[in-house]
C-alpha cells in the first residue's frame, strides 16, 4: 500500500459514512430493545508503537452490524470476506455494510452500524446503536491507516449474556491482519497475498507486542420497556344464578378463546363462546340451557375458559 491510498480512502470513507449516517432510522424501539453507545479510544501512537510509526496516522470509519449466532462477518483462522478485505486495505465501509444488509434480509442481522473516522491522533469517537433480543451480538471494525491490510475490532460480542443486557463493557483492541496483502510496514506498496491467507493476530513488528491499539467501550443508555403480558383470569356473576350467568375473562390479546360449560361429572353441557384473535377482555352469557336449548336441572356446574394453551375456570350454582 502506498502512502496516498489510505488518505484517499479516509476522505471517501468519511463522506460515505456521513451520507449513510444521515439516512433516517426507526423512530421507536420495540419492547426489550437496548440503546447503546460505543466509544473508540485510541492509544496507538509513536510512544506506544515507536517502530516505523507512520505519518498521517488515522483510522477509517467504523463499520459493522448487530446480529445473532447464525452469521459471522469475520473470524480468526478463516479467509476474509470481500467486505473485510476492502475495509482493512482501503478503509471502505460500503461492501461490509452490504454484507450486513444481506444478513438483515436473511433475518440473521438486525442493523448496519456506521460511525465516523478518526482523522488525527490522539483521538476518540463515539456512536449510538440499537441492539435487540433477537440480534444481541455486535461486530464492529476499523482500518489502521496507513497499513497494508491491518485493522482492529470485535466479532460477535454478546451484549446480552444470560438474557440480561450488559451495563458497560470495555474491550481492549489489538491489531489483526486480513491476510490479503503481504506488506510488512505501514506504508508498504500494494503486495497482494495470492492466494490469501486466513485472518490472524499480529504479534510482531511494526507493532509493539502486547501493547494495545485502543479500546471499545460499550455503555447501555436505555432499554425499551416490556409491557407485562396479560394473565388469563376469569369470573362469573351473579353466582348462584337464575336464570342467567355472565362469564367474564381477561386473556392475552389475539388468543383463541373458548368458553365451555360442564356438569358436575365433567360432561360437556354447552359451548357459549369460541373466537380466534379475541380481544384482551371479553364476556359471554349462559342462560342455563344445553346445546339443544333444553333447560338444565338446578345444581353445580363448571365453566372453563381456554386461551390458546392456557385454561382457567370456576364453579357455578344454578338455583330454581
Amino acid at each position: 500500500m502506498n502512502l496516498t491510498r489510505p488518505l484517499r480512502a479516509l476522505a471517501c470513507t468519511t463522506l460515505t459514512g456521513l451520507a449513510l449516517l444521515a439516512t433516517p432510522g426507526p423512530t421507536t424501539a420495540a419492547p426489550g430493545d437496548a440503546t447503546y453507545s460505543v466509544t473508540f479510544d485510541v492509544s496507538w501512537s509513536a510512544e506506544t508503537h515507536p517502530d516505523m510509526f507512520p505519518p498521517s496516522a488515522h483510522f477509517s470509519g467504523l463499520v459493522g452490524g448487530t446480529h445473532n449466532t447464525a452469521v459471522q462477518f469475520w473470524t480468526p483462522g478463516t479467509l476474509a470476506s470481500l467486505g473485510i478485505k476492502r475495509m482493512a486495505e482501503w478503509g471502505q465501509q460500503a461492501t461490509l455494510a452490504g454484507e450486513v444488509q444481506a444478513a438483515i434480509t436473511a433475518g440473521t442481522a438486525g442493523g448496519v452500524l456506521l460511525g465516523p473516522a478518526i482523522a488525527t491522533l490522539p483521538g476518540s469517537t463515539s456512536m449510538p446503536f440499537t441492539a435487540t433480543p433477537a440480534h444481541p451480538l455486535v461486530t464492529l471494525v476499523t482500518m489502521i491507516a496507513p497499513s497494508p491490510d491491518w485493522f482492529v475490532g470485535v466479532m460477535g460480542l454478546d451484549l446480552r449474556p444470560g438474557g440480561q443486557w450488559v451495563d458497560e463493557l470495555t474491550v481492549v483492541l489489538f491489531p489483526w491482519d486480513a491476510g490479503t496483502d503481504s506488506g510488512a510496514t505501514y506504508t508498504a506498496g500494494d503486495q497482494p497475498t495470492v492466494p490469501p491467507v486466513p485472518l490472524f493476530a499480529i504479534n510482531s513488528a511494526p507493532f509493539t507486542p502486547g501493547e494495545p491499539i485502543g479500546t471499545f467501550t460499550f455503555r447501555l443508555e436505555a432499554v425499551a420497556s416490556v409491557p407485562q403480558a396479560a394473565v388469563l383470569t376469569s369470573s362469573a356473576y351473579p353466582n348462584p344464578f337464575n336464570p342467567r350467568v355472565t362469564i367474564a375473562w381477561r386473556a392475552p390479546v389475539g388468543s383463541h378463546v373458548r368458553v365451555t360449560i360442564y356438569d358436575a361429572f365433567g360432561r360437556r353441557v354447552r359451548e357459549i363462546y369460541d373466537q380466534d384473535g379475541a380481544p384482551e377482555r371479553g364476556k359471554a352469557e349462559w342462560d342455563g340451557r344445553d346445546e339443544l336449548g333444553r333447560a338444565v336441572a338446578a345444581g353445580s356446574y363448571v365453566y372453563v375458559v381456554e386461551a390458546d394453551q392456557e385454561k382457567t375456570g370456576g364453579r357455578l350454582t344454578l338455583v330454581k
